[in-house]
């Protein structure tokens, strides 16, 4: 009935083709799945099922959650089973489920918690998704381990740091990310071996990667004997690396002595 009452009370626009709700005291959780067609039920009702990679569920936050579980089921993979963690109103919950073929007896559960929200965690070089809008990521099905843990966002200082989960437990990390003064850039060429100036100071020989660029605008330009200069203006983005990639044209002038150009200009 609470399930009815909550749809019934809900207002619904769409935008671009997609269905937005609001009401108040409305939030929303956000089941991620790599498995599409994969069925998922609180308890045992029936929610939905995951497409495009996930299934956003409407929760009215005004009522006690009366739900214990988070159940998810699809054909010839394992089904699993974790705590139901409640959402807040006018905000994102999002919970990352991993089926897989074997028993999850071995797995823990990770909340992340990122603030401010939109970083990205990554575990052992894996990336686990970006935290919504609540900033909180809750990652089931972690196999049982020491981790490598990093988190970044585009502007803020990357951390990285250890880890451990531990089978049939909640693991709580949280982060607070700080501003970065520094950005990076990752300069390729072809052919290789350019060197690489940045605001006219030499950085380099291609390939390289500039780690400790002042974020803003700069100009880099990738210089080669025999070929034109390709120059550049990036801006750069506290804690972030961007890519350049410079294809250099071979200078058609290239080899002519100024002589030569002289005995051609002669009548």
């Amino acid at each position: 009935m609470s399930l009815l009452l909550l749809f019934a009370g809900l207002s619904c626009t769409t935008v671009a083709d997609e269905k937005q709700y609001s009401a108040p005291g409305i939030g929303f959780i956000e089941i991620r799945s790599d498995i599409d067609g994969a069925r998922v039920y609180f308890d045992t009702l029936y929610m939905g099922y995951v497409w495009g990679g996930n299934l956003t569920i409407p929760i009215d936050t005004s009522v006690p959650a009366s739900w214990k579980n988070v159940r998810m089921e699809y054909s010839n993979y394992t089904p699993y089973a974790g705590p139901f963690v409640q959402t807040k109103a006018g905000m994102t919950t999002a919970y990352k489920i991993d089926l897989g073929k074997d028993t999850y007896y071995n797995t823990g559960i990770v909340t992340f918690s990122s603030e401010p929200a939109g970083a990205e965690f990554i575990l052992n070089n894996e990336s686990m998704g970006i935290t919504p809008d609540s900033g909180t990521l809750i990652y089931y099905t972690v196999p049982r381990g020491l981790y490598t843990v990093t988190t970044r966002r585009p502007g803020n200082t990357t951390i990285t740091d250890q880890l451990y989960v531990d089978n049939s437990a909640i693991t709580n990390y949280l982060v607070n990310l700080t501003k970065s003064p520094y950005g990076g850039l990752q300069v390729n060429s072809t052919p290789e071996g350019a060197m690489v100036f940045v605001d006219n100071i030499i950085r380099g020989i291609t390939p390289v990667e500039l780690s400790d660029l002042f974020i803003g605008d700069h100009v880099v330009d990738v210089r080669k004997d025999g070929f034109l200069d390709y120059v550049k203006n990036i801006s750069v983005i506290g804690g972030y690396v961007e890519s350049m990639d410079a294809v250099l044209v071979t200078n058609p002038q290239a080899g002519v002595c100024p002589s030569d150009n002289m005995e051609q200009k002669k009548p």
